[in-house]
């Protein structure tokens, strides 16, 4: 091993090797454009309705 003392990296959301999950940047940008989206939809006042 070249750096042993090292942790490897290895983000479980994008795949990518040099940020760890908690730093992906593409999971942060879904995230903001899912809460984006649920902030526009219309607020039902009782969800059961929907069905």
């Amino acid at each position: 091993m070249l750096h042993p003392d090292t942790p490897a990296k290895c983000c479980s959301y994008c795949g990518g090797r040099d940020h760890d999950f908690e730093e992906c940047p593409k999971r942060k940008a879904d995230a903001e454009r899912e809460e984006a989206a649920r902030a526009a939809e219309p607020a039902d006042e009782d969800p059961a309705r929907r069905a």
